[in-house]
């Protein structure tokens, strides 16, 4: 998909980015992702390359060791890793995550992390926000911190959360007298203080649940003020949706380009199976589909880079409708392949499981309810 309405030069940037992370996709091969799936082990000889081409500090300013090339390289990076069969979950994570830290850290923390996390030599993967009983309401955390002096001690109780084994900062949310307040715990630090289990999720997440007991901590850790921590976070939601959705595209048209190719070269009773309608016509409507949600998609990037007001609801949109197209881009892939589409040795099966993850949207449709259309809070 050719980016609509951009100059030349932009868009000879993109196609360059696409073409460089292909390659590094091309270097590791698709196996590998096979392999980490089924070891569930952590990407780390991936992660390498890609911080050493630079791609981690995508959305990180120049001054701290980043490339600040903004949303739009992050998204097409992030998308053709799943487009060519790669789980880009943990990119996104590095890339994306900072941007709390970029807008509302202090000076110290932010030359105490971004230039690592720039490069891969410091993992910036996790943020601990949702809980046992709360779930994704964030009004009701029961996850506290109180003042000790100038510390604070933490208690929290976290689900859901991924990839906090692996982490070298993390964010957690808890509530404190002036409100939700966010911390950034050195998890080099703190982690002898916390508990960690580990969830068996349908993809390769290293989801765990996370327990913090009376964990002391100095006020330097605190990020943004006092009870301002549901905004430091929203901030960044416009741009983490847009890669979620690239993620999504990037999935939908694994499936698509693996069904069309099987379609087309699948021969039986004599026939290509693609002359089949039942296997040609769903090809062709998903084809519509994440192409629509492409270009919501490249709508979204350019909200975000001008600070509109719309960004919050394009993006949402563009969420929503990539992650719709990729699972119907999952199961057309099932018609096509049949049989073979549930043997892991055509990675249909897996990029699957990946798929599920981003189609819960329950919260998004929410906003673009009250936020776009002005109906009334839903119960």
């Amino acid at each position: 998909m050719t980016e609509p309405n951009e100059d030349s030069g932009r868009q000879a940037e993109l196609d360059q980015v696409r073409t460089s992370v292909r390659a590094i996709c091309n270097k590791h091969g698709i196996d590998y992702w096979r392999q980490t799936d089924a070891t569930h082990a952590y990407p780390e000889a991936f992660m390498d390359t890609m911080g050493e081409a630079g791609y981690l500090g995508a959305l990180i300013p120049g001054a701290y060791g980043g490339t600040d090339a903004g949303p739009a390289v992050a998204s097409v990076v992030v998308e053709e890793i799943n487009r060519f069969g790669g789980d880009a979950a943990v990119i996104n994570a590095q890339m994306a995550i900072c941007g709390t830290l970029t807008r509302h850290g202090t000076e110290a923390q932010k030359l105490r992390w971004l230039p690592g996390v720039a490069t891969g030599a410091s993992r910036f993967l996790t943020v601990a926000a949702t809980e046992p009983d709360s779930g994704a309401d964030m009004s009701k955390l029961a996850s506290s911190a109180r003042r000790d002096g100038d510390d604070w001690i933490i208690d929290a109780r976290k689900i859901l959360i991924s990839l906090a084994e692996y982490t070298h900062a993390m964010i957690v949310l808890v509530k404190t007298s002036e409100g939700p307040t966010l911390f950034l715990l050195d998890m080099d630090e703190v982690r002898p203080h916390l508990e960690i289990r580990p969830i068996d999720l349908i993809s390769n997440r290293h989801t765990t649940t996370l327990f913090i007991d009376d964990l002391r901590v100095p006020d330097s850790m605190r990020l943004g003020a006092p009870g301002a921590g549901l905004r430091c976070l929203m901030d960044g939601f416009p741009v983490r949706r847009v890669l979620a959705a690239a993620e999504s595209i990037g999935n939908a048209r694994f499936f698509f380009e693996r069904s069309l190719d099987h379609a087309t070269t699948r021969r039986t009773f004599g026939r290509l199976i693609g002359q089949n309608q039942g296997v040609q016509y769903p090809i062709a409507s998903v084809y519509g589909k994440i192409e629509a949600a492409d270009l919501m998609r490249w709508d979204a990037v350019r909200r975000i880079e001008k600070g509109a007001s719309e960004a919050g609801g394009r993006s949402a949109l563009a969420k929503i409708l990539a992650s719709e197209a990729a699972w119907e881009a999952s199961r057309v892939a099932l018609t096509t392949f049949g049989g073979w589409g549930l043997a892991g040795e055509y990675h249909v099966e897996r990029k699957l499981r990946d798929a599920t993850v981003f189609v819960f949207n329950n919260m998004l449709l929410s906003y673009v309810a009250e936020r776009m259309l002005g109906m009334p809070k839903a119960f």
